[in-house]
């Protein structure tokens, strides 16, 4: 994955968007090989069908109106490459501008809840690396178009990578014998998220997540610190922290 936190990474916006755009292009094609849609019934959704079915919930994603509608929950339980979760982060991130929200936390923060409210599970491994892999430079590509050579921090970078991981995940969706850990990740205040764990039920006609007891955070946590911090944090940590 890529970093922003040095400039001399980034020679132009330019090259970034070349960059990005040549990893968005794998996800035009429609199958990887014959063998895996003999082995894996696996037939990617095209980038054109992808976009007229967003279309019909556009309701659900930012708009000039609504900018701060970033936090409508999505989930692909056979995300296949991430032609989906691609093209609902970018509409999500469509409004999250620097003009809007200035090029510090505010900014960070507002990218990271469009990214939290994504999920996708798949049954192939080297799917979910594509997957986690095409959204980050989603994100590199929006970070170069707004704020150029002034980057994002290195938390920010910790924290949609610790995103990724939690809310892109290996599971067989269509077997339904999975059954799948994911976070949730409630904003708050001054760059801020409580998490509660749950666990996706894929065993049924339809997914049904299923708070896990006693998984969440009783204390919120800035997004610099989700790295770092995997499990809940407890109000107790936080005082002994501030102590």
């Amino acid at each position: 994955m890529g970093v922003f936190t040095e400039p001399d990474q980034m020679e132009s916006r330019e090259w970034t968007a070349l960059a990005a755009a040549d990893r968005f292009r794998s996800g035009r094609d429609q199958i990887k090989s014959r063998d895996r849609v003999r082995n894996l019934a696996e037939v990617y959704t095209h980038e054109r069908e992808v976009k007229a079915m967003l279309d019909l919930v556009e309701d659900m994603f930012p708009s000039a109106e609504d900018p701060d509608k970033l936090d409508r929950t999505f989930l692909e339980p056979a995300c296949g490459h991430g032609n989906f979760l691609v093209e609902i982060l970018q509409r999500k991130l469509r409004h999250v501008t620097r003009r809007r929200y200035g090029a510090g936390e505010h900014f960070e923060h507002r990218m990271l809840r469009g990214l939290a409210s994504i999920y996708g599970v798949d049954i192939c491994r080297d799917n979910i690396e594509e997957a986690r892999e095409r959204m980050w430079s989603m994100i590199e590509a929006h970070v170069g178009a707004e704020v150029g050579r002034t980057g994002t921090t290195a938390g920010f970078t910790n924290a949609a990578e610790a995103i990724l991981r939690t809310n892109v995940v290996l599971g067989d969706s269509l077997g339904g014998k999975t059954e799948v850990e994911l976070v949730e990740y409630l904003p708050g205040t001054g760059g801020t998220f409580l998490r509660t764990w749950s666990r996706l039920d894929l065993a049924g006609n339809e997914p049904a997540v299923q708070p896990l007891m006693r998984r969440c955070d009783t204390a919120p946590l800035h997004y610099s610190e989700l790295a770092e911090t995997p499990g809940p944090v407890k109000v107790n940590d936080v005082d002994e922290k501030a102590a």
